[in-house]
């Protein structure tokens, strides 16, 4: 479609030097990242002017079972579209989220992940190639649009990402950034955080709008197809069961210095092969291999691992 030949445009240089993207403009981008789509409220604001965050007005669920569950009309692309470029890191905040962040049930992801594709979507690279039109609510007007790596308001300029705006990302095993996805409905609705204290809807049917295809992936499937994991509270010693039950008998406990292969998914379960003690990628002289059950969610269904920081590969 036309859209595509506008996004496979070669990405612009900024023309920003090593010098300006100092501390003191990251201090001003992450008192921008206080949620941008509270503009469908306040009217539009600019970008030197820090913006309220209200949530989006709570939607009553009786109201949500009876809305129209049919695709949303594709909303028309920004008059004029900017070129396209590769976001500013220094812009990008949160990527590895603490102990007690919401990461959500999952994240929105570039589809191809494989080992060739990876260099070029690397950290939030993929972002200049996509194009997703984002809203306040799933029964709201269309707000904006995430493009060429630009958040462009409606009827307002464009905001480069991690240079006009910080964006709140996490980094997953292949080294690259995704928005945590924070609900996702069965009329293919979803909601993303993408700034600190700011998330918006977008819906599965705009994913494949940009050249690099979009998918909403659950921790579910990304977690038992990592190549290594760790407790998110590294600190402390975790318990491994024979069975995939909190009153199994106990086999072993997990300590910080370990690696931990995740085997196979059952529920809130995750059963692993660890090696301890482990420096890194290297078991240490003799260490031991043991497989068991891990808990890797939380009741409250919080995810209790993440990826590695440490790449074997």
């Amino acid at each position: 479609m036309a859209m595509r030949s506008f996004l496979s445009q070669p990405p612009r240089p900024s023309g920003h030097t090593p010098e300006q993207n100092s501390l003191g403009r990251l201090d001003r981008l992450l008192t921008f990242a206080i949620g941008l789509l509270a503009t469908t409220w306040l009217g539009m604001a600019t970008a030197s002017s820090p913006w309220a965050a209200p949530e989006p007005p709570a939607i009553p669920q009786d109201l949500r079972d009876k809305q129209d569950a049919a695709t949303p009309s594709l909303p028309p692309l920004p008059t004029p579209l900017p070129d396209p470029i590769i976001p500013d890191a220094t812009g990008i905040i949160g990527l590895t989220p603490a102990s007690n962040d919401d990461v959500g049930v999952g994240h929105l992801r570039p589809v191809n992940l494989s080992t060739d594709a990876t260099d070029a979507l690397s950290g939030a690279g993929w972002l200049r190639d996509v194009a997703l039109p984002i809203y306040p609510s799933p029964d709201s007007a269309h707000w904006g649009w995430l493009i060429n790596g630009w958040l462009v308001p409606n009827d307002a300029e464009p905001l480069a990402i991690g240079r006009d705006a910080a964006f709140s990302m996490v980094q997953t095993e292949q080294q690259i950034y995704t928005f945590p996805v924070l609900e996702i409905r069965p009329d293919g609705w979803f909601r993303f955080q993408y700034t600190a204290a700011g998330a918006a809807w977008a819906h599965t049917s705009h994913l494949e709008l940009g050249t690099v295809p979009l998918t909403v992936e659950t921790w579910e499937s990304s977690m038992q197809d990592a190549s290594r994991i760790e407790f998110r509270r590294p600190g402390l010693a975790q318990p491994m069961r024979l069975t995939p039950s909190g009153t199994a008998p106990l086999q072993a406990l997990v300590g910080s210095n370990s690696i931990i292969q995740p085997l196979e998914l059952e529920g809130d379960w995750l059963r692993v092969r660890v090696t301890q003690p482990a420096q890194g990628c290297t078991p240490l002289p003799g260490s031991s291999v043991s497989e068991g059950w891990v808990r890797w969610r939380s009741d409250a269904k919080i995810p209790l691992i993440w990826f590695s920081s440490t790449d074997c590969q």
